[in-house]
């Protein structure tokens, strides 16, 4: 017995010293989160800077001078978003395989093919020297707040034994070089062609791009009001937030497990591959002053790709918005004269050159002469292992993107307007300080890569579009496929010029809606022609026409809106499906949904697993499993009531469309066994090392999975990644998104004091320990904005915690 009783006093003793351990090592790792109050000292500062934060973590950044503002801006950002800041300098360098290993090879020698790291180099050198002095003050600001740390370093830090590496004016502008890569559409064009590569020619309709007649345009020169619906009406905006959601708390969500992280994703942590903007003028609101919305579609990231901050430099900068840590400035927001908002273009911005190469391949065709390719060595450290040599080959026209990317056996070389010289970082600090229409659109011409549709409102009534980027001119080119190296020698002859950009001013409408649509008809196929299915567009314009009376409270509802036309325009072949099957039950329900893709809906999960089994059925067989086949594809085919996509090339029978309707329609009903939206479709804001399940049970880096509403093609969208595959995955429940709004932003543009309303899906912080890390999770879906000023006054008023930035002249400490 008293062995016994000596060996439970061990064991005893052994739990309380390890309670101990761990309760000393968590205390010791929260004081990484750095401290938000107090004095703190600056180096080249010319006055005091006072940082106010509201109850969201949310600062006010108040100084004399532009410089220092930004300065202050940079000690900010890296005091609560370091590890960002660290994965995005090592993500433009090619650098993720030192950290994470051989699996993030293949993404660093897409990068370093790129160089996205020697584009960012390129786009400094051509910056005014007050410029670079603006962005160098921001530089210097992240370095001082590395310099000074206080405590242990973020927990990524920890658990990958790295320190943080120093940041600069080059790091800072490959930020959008990152932007512009993963919003550009040449990688999905890549695998389109290789898949017409692959299939017979009579299956090629259905991968063509176009544009349907009942999509709006952005520029309004669209004549068709609108699609058929199978009878169903538009109900009204106004009272879409009434719904009981269930209580969330940015946990584990009941143990539904995320998708495996693959490196690669981490280049979509920018994407504005989905977003919405629109703007309503004084006929429209309630008090005669202009109202702008936007919500920028990306992957969902913790901690989120947006940091909220408002920025104030004397009488010269008062501006407030959403800013990229890492970036000056405010990427979208308002300031005291001007809301701006942004989506994706979907501009055709890359050309694949089909090279020649002679019969060692050492040389390529260059006019009349061969010629050795540029090449240059890359050595990758990989964590782990030994480094990897890899090559970059260029020709005259750009680098050989086939030698990191396959295209079915071509050469190509790859001109893309995102590694040219010029960029965006100018053109956004021009934006933040502009004062009238005239000034914005100036600063929007300066505005090159990445390619944004910008709608904007003012305090004196106006409203304005206007696509910033750079088109390439192409002489009669088309974009969608490739071209002999014999029509552009040198590259592209030139651009658009600025003041050619399609712009519209005042529209009669009183309205500007862009969802990534159409800009004009005239315009397809010269600005771009890879656009998605335009059904976010047409509900934004259809609820748009009728408005009257709105507040941001208006706004608001429409950007949680979560009706799927494209639900309702193909939900006819479903119930005929559900009826040849004797499913009545089904049919019925499916008949009477108003297609909300709501929390509690029982009709989408059915709708929607059988859209995409139905989708696998089709396009499965031709691409095995692997291939381009998008959504616009399986909507053809569905609206033409077939195609030779339908036929089964693996069976010696002849499929139809209504026997493969009749599969999906059984497995939808099957696997969806009567259960909601809300139990089967989750949204989840991840981490890296959220991936590893004893970090994610020690630190919870992922922000979810919680029940989220919408579908793809809803103004409050989903985009599911694996419903781009074509294997089980596809169809198969639960359902985590990883992409979706990643931000909610209304601007209110009185004149007496224009006001800008935000809110994130996780939280202000960058650090797991800190409490603002997901503190946003829980209101996110319900809608919730915070109000913030551009009046320092009141956001002081609001104010939790006061920190002072200082010149070394004043003290301090």
């Amino acid at each position: 017995m008293s062995r016994r009783r000596n060996l439970s006093i061990a064991a005893a003793a052994i739990i309380v010293a390890g309670g101990l351990v761990v309760t000393t090592a968590s205390f010791y790792m929260r004081l990484s989160v750095q401290p938000r109050g107090g004095v703190q000292v600056l180096d080249g500062l010319e006055s005091t800077v006072q940082v106010s934060y509201d109850e969201w973590a949310i600062p006010t950044i108040v100084g004399e001078d532009m410089e220092d503002v930004l300065r202050a801006q940079g000690f900010v950002h890296a005091s609560e978003r370091l590890w960002q800041l660290e994965l995005f300098q090592r993500i433009a360098r090619g650098r993720l395989a030192g950290i994470f290993g051989e699996a993030a090879i293949g993404t660093d020698r897409l990068v370093r093919t790129l160089d996205l790291w020697g584009a960012a180099g390129r786009a400094l050198a051509s910056l005014s020297p007050a410029e670079r002095q603006l962005i160098e003050a921001y530089a210097d600001g992240v370095n001082q707040r590395i310099e000074t740390w206080r405590g242990p370093l973020p927990p990524e830090f920890l658990v990958l034994r790295i320190a943080p590496q120093p940041w600069s004016a080059q790091a800072s502008l490959a930020v959008a070089r990152i932007m512009s890569l993963d919003l550009s559409g040449w990688r999905t064009e890549l695998s389109r062609i290789a898949t017409l590569a692959r299939v017979p020619s009579s299956l090629h309709p259905e991968l063509e791009h176009a544009y349907p007649d009942w999509g709006p345009t952005i520029m309004q020169d669209d004549v068709t009001a609108g699609i058929e619906l199978a009878g169903a009406e538009s109900p009204p905006v106004r009272g879409l937030l009434v719904e009981d959601r269930p209580a969330i708390d940015g946990g584990t969500g009941g143990g539904i497990a995320g998708p495996g992280w693959d490196p690669i994703t981490t280049l979509s942590s920018f994407a504005f591959s989905a977003s919405n903007s629109w703007v309503i003028g004084s006929s429209r609101s309630i008090d005669g002053y202009p109202l702008l919305a936007n919500d920028m579609h990306l992957s969902l990231r913790a901690p989120s790709t947006w940091f909220v901050n408002s920025l104030h430099a004397g009488a010269r900068l008062a501006v407030a918005g959403v800013s990229i840590p890492g970036a000056p400035g405010v990427v979208v927001g308002l300031n005291r004269d001007l809301a701006w908002g942004f989506t994706n273009a979907m501009l055709d911005d890359g050309d694949f050159v089909v090279e020649s190469l002679n019969l060692d391949g050492s040389m390529y065709r260059s006019g009349d002469e061969w010629r050795p390719f540029e090449t240059r060595v890359e050595s990758i450290d990989v964590r782990g292992g030994d480094p990897v040599e890899h090559v970059v080959r260029s020709t005259t026209r750009g680098p050989v993107i086939t030698d990191v990317l396959d295209s079915g056996g071509l050469t190509l070389s790859l001109l893309w307007t995102g590694i040219q010289r010029r960029g965006a970082a100018s053109a956004i600090l021009s934006m933040n300080g502009a004062g009238s229409v005239g000034e914005f659109v100036d600063a929007l011409g300066r505005f090159a890569s990445p390619n944004q549709n910008v709608v904007f409102a003012t305090t004196s009534g106006e409203l304005g579009y206007g696509l910033a980027g750079s088109i390439p001119q192409r002489d009669g080119m088309d974009p969608t496929a490739p071209v002999s190296f014999e029509r552009l020698p040198g590259g592209w002859p030139g651009f658009v010029p600025p003041d050619s950009m399609p712009r519209l001013l005042r529209p009669t409408s009183d309205y500007i809606a862009s969802a990534n649509n159409l800009q004009a008809h005239d315009l397809f196929g010269v600005v771009g022609s890879r656009y998605p299915l335009p059904f976010r567009a047409r509900r934004i314009v259809d609820v748009l026409e009728s408005a009257s009376g709105w507040s941001v409270e208006e706004m608001v509802s429409l950007q949680l809106d979560t009706r799927s036309l494209w639900a309702l325009r193909l939900r006819p072949r479903a119930i005929a499906a559900a009826r040849r099957l004797g499913l009545d039950d089904v049919a019925r329900e499916l008949g009477a949904w108003d297609g909300d893709v709501s929390l509690g809906s029982t009709e989408a999960p059915v709708f929607f697993i059988w859209l995409f089994r139905l989708r696998q059925l089709v396009g499965a067989d031709e691409l095995d499993e692997r291939g381009y086949f998008p959504q616009q594809a399986i909507d053809r085919v569905l609206e033409a009531g077939g195609s030779p996509w339908v036929d089964d090339v693996r069976t010696p029978g002849v499929e139809t469309l209504e026997e493969l309707e009749d599969i999906a329609m059984t497995t939808a009903v099957e696997t969806s066994a009567g259960r909601t939206w809300g139990e089967l479709h989750f949204e989840n804001s991840s981490h890296p090392l959220g991936q590893v399940p004893l970090l994610q049970r020690l630190f919870r880096f992922d922000s979810g999975p919680y029940p989220s509403p919408g579908a793809p093609n809803t103004v409050r969208p989903d985009n599911y990644s694996r419903w781009s595959g074509l294997d089980s995955t596809a169809w198969t429940p639960p359902f985590v998104n990883e992409y979706g709004p990643s931000q909610r932003f209304v601007a209110h543009m009185d004149p007496a004091g224009p006001t800008g309303h935000f809110f994130l899906p996780t939280g202000q912080s960058g650090n797991p320990l800190d409490r603002h890390y997901r503190d946003m999770t829980p209101e996110w879906l319900d809608g919730r904005m915070v109000e913030v000023s551009l009046d320092p006054a009141e956001r002081f008023a609001v104010e939790t915690t006061r920190m002072r930035l200082q010149p070394p002249r004043d003290g301090g400490g």
